[in-house]
């Protein structure tokens, strides 16, 4: 009877051993998945900072651009209006 006894008590030990085992190694695989995942996360903040960067340039010269276009077009204009003060009326035969 105490063998019987001692090899359940031995039993339930090895079981209690293998579950705890198991937990700590799967611990240890969901602590590396976390430490990648915040490592992604990194990387992809450190993508988001560039990109609105970029964008925030991207901005000012389309900006920049669009305010030059502008003063060209109306240089365009009075130019225009001077040569066409300047030419002479085309006047018809009669």
């Amino acid at each position: 009877m105490n063998w019987i006894f001692l090899g359940v008590i031995v039993g339930s030990i090895v079981y209690l051993t293998q579950i705890i085992l198991s937990y700590l190694e799967n611990s240890r695989a969901s602590r590396d998945r976390i430490e990648q995942t915040l490592i992604d996360l990194d990387r992809l903040e450190a993508q988001l900072r560039e990109s609105e960067h970029a964008r925030s340039d991207g901005e000012t010269r389309a900006a920049k651009l669009e305010e030059e276009a502008l003063l060209l077009e109306q240089e365009i204009s009075e130019l225009q209006a001077q040569v066409t003060g300047l030419m002479p009326n085309a006047q018809t035969p009669e």
